[in-house]
């Protein structure tokens, strides 16, 4: 299996409930994993994660892996280069597309995502357009950005 369809595939699932069990032995390089700053990233997916962290210290992960259509990649609100960035602490937020953002960002009704969202702005303006609805996950965990 490529890390091309690691990443379209099981990335998205695997950001929510990070592979505690699965890479409990070895981190692993995804390809083409995360959008940030209009750019896509590879990552390390790691089995570090951790609780209440203070606000300050992470940054969102929008998740799509469970938001009813295949192809829109995770996206970061902060990238390596960032004043803020938080060296990959992630605070995870699940994305769900509405019923209007079906019909807006799948015209062709074939499943998958017509266009991805490749920034945090982008994510943020469809959230108010009431094509996504952002949920807190309340999980958090390490997964650097790499170019």
């Amino acid at each position: 299996m490529t890390n091309k369809l690691v990443a379209s595939i099981f990335l998205p699932a695997l950001l929510g409930v990070l592979a505690s069990n699965v890479f409990a032995d070895r981190a692993m390089r995804v390809q083409d994993a995360i959008w940030a700053n209009d750019t896509i990233y590879d990552t390390i997916l790691t089995d570090t994660n951790f609780r209440s962290p203070p606000a300050h210290s992470t940054d969102a992960l929008y998740n799509f892996g469970m938001s009813g259509l295949m192809g829109q990649r995770a996206v970061a609100e902060s990238a390596p280069g960032d004043r803020d960035y938080n060296g990959g602490r992630w605070d995870v937020k699940m994305v769900m597309f509405t019923t209007q953002g079906l019909a807006v960002h799948d015209m062709d009704d074939d499943g998958t995502a017509d266009f991805e969202l490749t920034n945090a702005e982008a994510v943020l303006a469809h959230q108010e357009l009431g094509h996504i609805e952002i949920m807190d996950a309340e999980h958090y965990f390490v997964c650097p950005l790499l170019r």
